[in-house]
């Protein structure tokens, strides 16, 4: 059964509302880290209408709403800090509160002051979540300041205009014709760099802390010479895992089998698994020499110290083994995901 999602929702008072609409009896919330610390105000607040299962597990975001064995007695999932991703069949009604970032924050015109330096006047924007309100502020301000200024637009796999993931940037490569460069709303570095990865354009971040305009390139450079350091080690492989992730919105199946043959193709020993959580002890307790893991990169690209061997995202498999074109480093991206034959828990 396909479920409709609801729209924006900002508040927990509206996922209440949204709770009372769909009638629930018991709901599954689903926290990231940064707002664990506050289970308990959630957990009271949903209990004194609802019967509350809090998932203690880590997730990766609207990709990953845990297992059956946990939401399949429930009602609805509410799920905090993220958006939905549209051409996913979630198994259960879906409530996603987005926490967005409302507060007005101020940007001075000199921010900017780089991108003239370099002579760069058709700006693509772009942004994490969190920043969808505060890029169209900032949107509006720059072409304010002669800047034309273009929004990425989104393929099937993101809910709005300009949004970006870990593993979807679909709306830099959607307007990489009509920019000069690229402006990430947001914090840190994470998505920056990602898109970075994806374009071979310029990608500053507009970092809402610092209210700072900062180039990700050379940040970008010094994580591909670590990312290739970790590549070479895996260029002796022979005994290979392909990981297919049963994660809902990172099952791809279809590309795993593909690893698998290509593998076999340049006499490498490849098996394939399905798993739902990466433990680098179960590959090592396989005795293998590398893995290859086609669910979300951030396993790869973030967690690959915490494995013995290395492991790769299917384009560094193909690049690496030389299977595809290696003058460039390619980015994993997820556009859509196979479809999982599950048990029903519907009635």
């Amino acid at each position: 059964m396909d479920y409709n999602v609801w729209p924006v929702i900002k508040t927990f008072d509206d996922v209440m509302e949204k709770l009372q609409e769909l009638n629930a009896k018991k709901v599954l919330l689903q926290l990231p880290d940064g707002l664990k610390p506050h289970v308990f105000q959630y957990f009271n607040r949903l209990s004194e209408k609802y019967s509350v299962v809090v998932s203690s597990d880590p997730f990766y975001g609207a990709c990953d709403i845990s297992t059956p064995d946990v939401y399949g007695d429930v009602d609805c999932i509410v799920q905090l800090g993220h958006s939905e991703i549209p051409n996913i069949k979630y198994p259960k009604p879906m409530i996603f509160m987005e926490y967005r970032v409302e507060k007005d924050i101020q940007i001075d015109e000199s921010v900017f002051q780089p991108l003239r330096d370099l002579g760069y006047s058709k700006i693509g924007l772009l942004c994490s979540i969190q920043y969808i309100d505060q890029m169209q502020k900032v949107g509006a301000f720059m072409n304010s300041m002669g800047f034309e200024v273009v929004v990425g637009r989104q393929d099937q796999r993101m809910k709005y205009p300009g949004q970006v993931l870990g593993c979807n940037f679909s709306a830099a490569h959607s307007i990489s014709a009509e920019v000069d460069c690229y402006v990430v709303v947001s914090t840190g570095k994470f998505h920056a760099i990602g898109a970075q990865l994806a374009s071979s354009k310029d990608v500053f971040v507009l970092d809402m802390h610092e209210r700072r305009l900062n180039e990700i390139r050379p940040e970008t450079d010094r994580f591909l010479r670590r990312r290739y350091a970790k590549l070479y080690k895996a260029r002796d492989a022979r005994k290979i895992c392909v990981v297919a992730d049963t994660k809902i919105g990172q099952y791809r199946i279809k590309l795993a089998n593909k690893i698998v043959e290509q593998a076999k193709s340049i006499g490498l020993e490849p098996v394939l698994l399905n798993t739902n959580d990466v433990r680098p002890s179960d590959y090592e307790n396989m005795r293998c020499d590398a893995v290859v893991f086609t669910g979300c990169p951030r396993v790869s690209l973030d967690e690959g110290d915490k494995f013995p061997m290395p492991i790769l995202t299917p384009p560094e498999f193909q690049q690496i083994f030389g299977i595809k074109d290696n003058s460039r480093y390619v980015m994993d991206e997820i556009v859509g995901v196979d479809e999982i034959v599950s048990q029903d828990f519907t009635d």
